[in-house]
Formats: structure tokens, sequence, C-alpha cells
């Protein structure tokens, strides 16, 4: 049995063996280099395709069911459209990472990824996108621990220009953008990797030398 998910042009497969991922009670490291403060927080330049799967049902499984249920209302087993709109993220994973300087930041607690994010260079700054943070681990400043200890990181290699969009009525991240340094540099956010712009977001930003 092979599942086929698309985006684009770009094709990834899935064998049968992949869903026993799905039981997995801890995260696999392979590719994850430690950089943060009691080895909590990794680093990815590349994950193998069972990481990526781990990633995105430990941490994005919540989107990805919101997303299934808006493109299947009147389903009452979503089983499948959750399963495709995994393989979808990996497939985009699998993309996002063939550009070297992309960058995904995961960190962990007791072994266990409780918050990730990821950051794409773009000219001379960091696009930072897919800040998570699942529903059991909220509440806990995880996502706070996740970017000030990656703006450490990424500040022992100089100066640090980061931009992202939140939603306008997300109190929750934009308290916590806050909170990190981030301050509304745009009204309307701008979506730099598209080139597009979106009046339901602000245009967040972190700078320092």
């Amino acid at each position: 049995e092979i599942l086929i998910g698309l985006v684009g042009s770009e094709m990834c497969i899935r064998d049968r063996f992949l869903p026993l991922i799905r039981e997995f009670k801890s995260f696999i490291t392979i590719a994850g280099k430690h950089i943060g403060a009691f080895d909590m927080l990794k680093e990815y330049k590349s994950m193998t395709q069972e990481e990526m799967y781990t990633l995105v049902h430990e941490i994005y499984i919540e989107g990805c069911m919101e997303n299934a249920r808006e493109k299947y209302p009147d389903a009452t087993d979503l089983t499948t459209a959750i399963q495709q709109e995994e393989d979808s993220f990996v497939c985009f994973l699998q993309d996002f990472f063939t550009l070297p300087e992309n960058t995904y930041y995961v960190l962990e607690k007791n072994n266990m990824p409780v918050s990730a994010a990821r950051l794409s260079k773009i000219n001379d700054f960091y696009y930072l996108e897919a800040l998570e943070t699942p529903p059991k681990y909220r509440k806990k400043g995880y996502a706070s621990e996740l970017l000030n200890e990656m703006i450490t990181h990424l500040h022992q290699q100089g100066s640090v220009d980061i931009r992202d969009c939140v939603s306008k009525t997300n109190t929750a991240s934009l308290a916590t953008h806050k909170k990190c340094g981030f301050f509304i540099a745009e009204e309307n956010g701008i979506h730099y990797p598209s080139n597009t712009v979106n009046n339901k977001t602000y245009g967040m930003r972190y700078f320092i030398r």
C-alpha cells in the first residue's frame, strides 16, 4: 500500500509502515543539533521522513484536523482527510529543507517536542513561521522559551532581524511575540515568501545589532 500526497508538482511517498510513527512516545532525533540551554532546543537543517511525520503529528496535528474539517465539513470520519493533511505538510517540509539556510527549531521537554517554529532566510532578514505549541503544553511559556533561545543562538552569529505575521485576533501569540521583544512594524502583515499582504495579520519584527 502506498499513500501519495501532492503539493504542486512535488510528490512525497509514505509506505504502509510510517503510520506506526503515530504510536511512538518519544521524539526521534537524528539530524537535530542541541543548541539551547540544558540541551532543550534543537536546530534542524534537515529531517528524516520519520522525523517529519513525528513533528507534524506531535506539534501540528491540531492544524491538520482543522484543515480537514474545513475541507470536509459534512464528513463523519476525518481519518483519511487528516492523514492527507499530514502528508501534504510533510511534502512541504521536504521542499522546505532543500534550501540550505532554512531551519526548524524544536523545543523539547523530557525528550518530547513541546513547541516548534521554522525560519527562512530572505535577503538580509529571517522570516518566522509556524510557531506552534500543542494545546496540552500551552500556558507554560514554551513558545517564549523557544523564541528567546533561538534569538540568543542567532545573535551569537551577529545582528538579528526577524519578521513574522501574526493574526490580529490571536492575542496569545501577539503577547508572546511582544514578551520576546517583537513589535508591530506593519499594520497589515507581509508574507514575504509569497510577497503577499494579509490585512488580517500584523507584521511583527524583532531587531538587535
